[in-house]
């Protein structure tokens, strides 16, 4: 991924930033911007009178955990697209659950909800984990058949 730290420049109290200096802060580029737009995954804040797409800040950080996810669990974009509207709708459980009258079986069906996004997303982490733990388990295997191939030859 591109910086971890926050650069200067984004860390000002206005209220959006152009794709050159998001591209530089994030260490991505321009194309890569515009295809995640194409994708779904990341809306710009707004565009200049002359169409530049402009992000807040929010949308920095979305692209932060875009490339966290991809680079970090080496998740596909369909698969981030997938965390991420789950967590837009667990943000929106949250917030009606904070400003919504309801009965106790209302905010039941949205514990419920809550419970089921999130085993799936652990489940989908947990399978990726299981899948690398089988590549890994591999090598290891592979090193281990060439140090005790290395001793033979130290023997021999």
């Amino acid at each position: 991924m591109g910086k971890e730290q926050d650069t200067e420049h984004l860390e000002d109290d206005r209220l959006s930033f152009t794709v050159e200096e998001v591209v530089k802060e994030l260490g991505v580029t321009p194309r890569t911007l515009h295809y995640y737009e194409e994708v779904g995954l990341v809306e710009p804040a707004s565009r200049t009178a002359g169409g530049h797409r402009l992000y807040d800040h929010a949308g920095v950080e979305k692209l932060r955990r875009i490339l966290r996810l991809k680079e970090s669990l080496g998740y596909s974009l369909q698969e981030i697209k997938s965390i991420l509207d789950h967590e837009r709708v667990l943000d929106e459980i949250r917030a009606s659950w904070h400003t919504q009258e309801m009965t106790e079986e209302e905010r039941q069906q949205l514990l419920d909800e809550s419970v089921r996004r999130i085993e799936e997303v652990l489940g989908n982490i947990d399978d990726k984990l299981k899948r690398l733990k089988t590549i890994r388990k591999g090598f290891s295997d592979r090193l281990q058949r060439i140090r005790d191939f290395q001793e033979q030859q130290v023997k021999s």
